[in-house]
């Protein structure tokens, strides 16, 4: 059993070396373009960190020549950004580290009787001729968020499960180990560490490099920019409706703006051609369903007003709704710890929230914990055959099986959000720009992980973890806030200007797979259409992912390897 190693030269029509045991010869470039930085050690050792890290050449040189698997493990989740490690043991053994949050992902396969790692899941589809993996897409339909141990998008290519290291050298097969347990903070230390953390990631991404950032004028996206300028000139972007230029987010993202000289506010007008369901072909080849498939014309637009500002690194605040506003699965580890009192006074708290009886979180506290955390709903268009194929394939991650309700679920989203944003980074990288979201970096959401459950929400504060930390970050109007715009009046209206093309999309390799109904799925088009209220959240990903079924049929155009010498 041989190790090999591959990586991205660009982003989505590389050239995808396979060289000697270990890919040492030239200076690899990460497939979201970040640098790779790599050490050597003594006695032939050599140490290599993918994506951001805080750690300074010091820090790694001591590693690479300590070399210990006490350390390696450590270091993963020492410094602040998203990084993974990768060790050679100068003895023909190379172990890769998986970062905890999920946000680097890396994949294996078997050619030629050698394992291959990459950072891309297509990278290796097109090198073994791997197809889509039917049971992993009727999981992906049936749970967008959930996990999948040993599959992928695509069949024989499998995610190295995060915060899991494997280990594979000459006659050793690959085994994932477990390297990380979630730390426990008290509230006050996790709101430190989160402003400590969130500041170290932004500040090793810009400093020193033309950088923007979306400024929506909500909380996240608005740390970013806030940072971003205490680290130099950062050009911030608030997309508005064509017209609307003030009111709402908009007076919110002016705020900011205002506070920091340093950040030279920009605006980009979305007009009707940057509706959702428009210009759906355009979508690129990426890892799996990226979650802007049914937003691409919006989402390309952007990229390319980026770039025209001579942008190179790009923040976006995706991830801070799933860290910092959490659904109400604490309630069921109330109920699991029988703190009856302080269930039955939450459960009145969210229900007049949400304008209903309690009755209904208590009775999911205690028989059905998964409705609390937002993981089923209605899918009228899944078919039985599509849930079947599912079960084998999903399960829980396996280093969460001794956590709480409310810990696991946060933990999923988080790496959820990292995983797909990695595919979005993907289409980013294509127009030159390295877009990061440092609410997915490990730190940061191990922080946010180790809050106590029942302190992360609030029924009189928007956000109350993110809002402490941005406290003296940002004008006190926009900390106060107590909400954010929402956007689903622009899937109703892209949906009638596309109805045809959306309608298109019922008809095809989902459907030949047995995965939907299609009559149901044209039937809650049509819906949406007339102005009902659908399950966006459910029906987004089935269409995005037929999106991305059509792009699979040409993955050997959008990647291609070739052999390199030893």
């Amino acid at each position: 059993m041989g190790w090999f190693g591959g990586y991205l030269r660009t982003a989505l029509r590389p050239t995808v070396p396979v060289g000697a045991q270990i890919l040492w010869q030239d200076p690899p470039v990460w497939s979201a373009g970040a640098p790779v930085r790599l050490v050597d050690g003594p006695h032939g050792r050599r140490l290599v960190v993918f994506g951001p890290c805080g750690a300074t050449d010091a820090d790694l040189d001591r590693l690479a020549q300590a070399g210990d698997l006490r350390s390696l493990d450590s270091a993963v989740t020492a410094w602040a950004g998203a990084y993974t490690l990768l060790y050679d043991d100068g003895h023909d053994a190379l172990t890769v580290w998986a970062d905890p949050a999920g946000a680097c992902p890396l994949y294996t396969c078997t050619f030629n009787g050698s394992t291959v790692w990459a950072s891309s899941a297509h990278a290796l589809a097109a090198l073994c001729g791997s197809l889509p993996d039917a049971g992993w897409m009727a999981a992906h339909l049936v749970d967008p968020t959930g996990w999948t141990p040993g599959f992928s998008a695509w069949s024989n290519v499998e995610q190295v499960a995060p915060g899991h290291r494997i280990a594979a050298g000459l006659g050793a097969e690959p085994v994932p180990v477990p390297y990380w347990t979630p730390p426990a903070l008290t509230r006050e230390e996790a709101v430190d560490r989160l402003r400590e953390d969130l500041a170290e990631g932004v500040r090793i991404r810009v400093t020193g490099r033309p950088v923007s950032s979306d400024l929506s004028g909500g909380l996240d996206s608005s740390a970013l920019a806030a940072l971003a300028a205490r680290c130099g000139p950062v050009t911030a972007v608030t997309y508005h409706p064509e017209g609307i230029k003030a009111g709402g987010d908009v007076d919110h993202a002016c705020l900011v703006a205002r506070a920091y000289p340093a950040i030279r506010h920009e605006f980009m007008a979305l007009d009707d051609s940057h509706l959702p369901f428009s210009d759906l072909d355009a979508l690129p080849l990426t890892d799996e369903p990226a979650p802007s498939a049914i937003t691409i014309a919006q989402f390309t637009a952007q990229l390319r007003f980026l770039a025209d500002r001579g942008a190179v690194v790009h923040l976006t605040g995706d991830g801070g709704d799933n860290l910092f506003m959490p659904p109400p699965v604490h309630l069921a580890d109330l109920a699991r710890s029988g703190h009856w009192l302080r269930l039955a006074a939450d459960a009145q708290t969210w229900a007049r929230l949400y304008r209903q009886s309690p009755w209904p979180f208590l009775v999911n506290a205690v028989r059905r914990p998964r409705t609390l955390a937002g993981s089923s709903g209605p899918m009228p268009w899944m078919t039985d055959y599509a849930k079947e194929l599912a079960a084998p394939v999903s399960a829980a991650y396996p280093d969460t099986l001794n956590m709480g309700h409310a810990d696991r679920a946060l933990l999923t989203e988080a790496r959820y959000v990292g995983r797909t944003a990695a595919t979005e980074n993907q289409l980013a990288a294509a127009h030159g720009i390295e877009m990061h979201n440092p609410f997915t970096d490990t730190r940061v959401v191990e922080a946010a992980l180790a809050a106590p459950a029942v302190e992360r929400w609030s029924a009189r504060r928007y956000k109350p973890l993110l809002s402490d930390v941005v406290a003296g970050l940002l004008p006190p109007p926009v900390v106060r806030r107590g909400a954010k715009g929402m956007f689903a009046v622009d899937h109703h209206h892209g949906l009638r200007v596309n109805l045809q093309r959306a309608l298109d999309l019922a008809d095809g390799h989902l459907a030949d797979l047995g995965l939907i109904n299609p009559e149901m799925v044209r039937a809650t088009l049509r819906r949406a259409v007339l102005g009902v209220d659908i399950p966006w959240g459910r029906l987004e990903p089935a269409l995005g992912a037929e999106l991305w079924l059509r792009a699979a049929e040409k993955v050997d155009q959008w990647i291609t390897w070739e052999e390199r010498a030893a």
